[in-house]
């Protein structure tokens, strides 16, 4: 690919000296012209113009074929650098017990959506449908990061008991405010944001004292709770409404809950208990 670009680079170097050659007379005969006595100097320089203007050639046909051959070798490149990127990533992801799904650009793993770009040179790391952050175009990176991410959602999980008792509080209050059984997702969650606030927010509710309790950090403690099959409390069950396809339009109006550790999920709109 190198000598390539050379040949690119020698032809447009000797044109662009033909070309200020071609300039340099052009500014001479423009000074002459001033004067009429200069008329036959200027002829001697068209003549030489003339000769510039043949002799300087730009030759397309040849360079367009060498980029032809760059853009093939690119290509090239490219699938070997996409090719070994998805095998670093699986082997990374494999060695810490993860397996690997999808097909570029969009890969899966466990909860977990990979938004490739190539182009960008980054990585969206998602929560089934949630975006969570972006991170470099390194494998090591990448698992770097799902690691924290992974340890960061089981260490702020709500214990089973603890969750589900304050899910019915937030219900309770959401549908007493509301007057009606089903409440959205998103309010239940919103009343949990103030739940889990500690005392020191209630005391001076500043930035540094406000505890962080993400729409993908709720989703999986839903999760967990029906998967250990936590489900009652009060003497009353909990019950989800999964969204219809109009209210998936906007982030409002659902909630991506996972259903395993495969990257299934539900969208669920309301929630109540009975």
């Amino acid at each position: 690919m190198e000598d390539k670009l050379k040949k690119i680079e020698e032809k447009v170097k000797e044109t662009a000296g033909g070309l200020k050659k071609i300039e340099k007379n052009i500014r001479a005969i423009s000074s002459l012209l001033k004067d009429p006595e200069n008329v036959y100097r200027i002829e001697q320089l068209i003549i030489s113009l003339e000769g510039l203007i043949q002799n300087t050639e730009f030759d397309r046909t040849t360079l367009l074929k060498v980029l032809r051959e760059l853009k093939d070798e690119s290509d090239k490149l490219k699938e070997d650098f996409r090719f070994e990127f998805s095998k670093r990533l699986e082997q990374g992801l494999r060695d810490i017990g993860k397996e690997l799904k999808g097909q570029l650009p969009d890969l899966y793993t466990g909860f977990y959506r990979l938004k490739i770009d190539f182009i960008g040179g980054k990585a969206d790391l998602l929560f089934g449908a949630e975006k969570i952050t972006k991170c470099l175009l390194s494998p090591d990176e990448i698992i770097k990061r799902l690691i924290k991410l992974e340890q960061d959602i089981e260490k702020n999980s709500i214990p089973e008991e603890e969750f589900i008792k304050r899910l019915y509080s937030a219900w309770t209050r959401a549908s007493a405010i509301l007057n009606r059984e089903k409440i959205p997702l998103t309010t239940i969650l919103t009343e949990l944001v103030v739940l889990v606030q500690k005392r020191q927010f209630y005391e001076n509710p500043l930035r540094g004292n406000y505890t962080e309790y993400p729409r993908y950090q709720f989703a999986y403690d839903i999760y967990r709770l029906q998967k250990k099959g936590a489900r009652k409390t009060e003497g009353k069950d909990l019950q989800l409404v999964a969204s219809t396809f109009d209210a998936t339009r906007k982030k409002i109006d659902y909630i991506w809950i996972p259903t395993n550790e495969r990257g299934d999920g539900v969208n669920y709109s309301y929630l109540f208990f009975r």
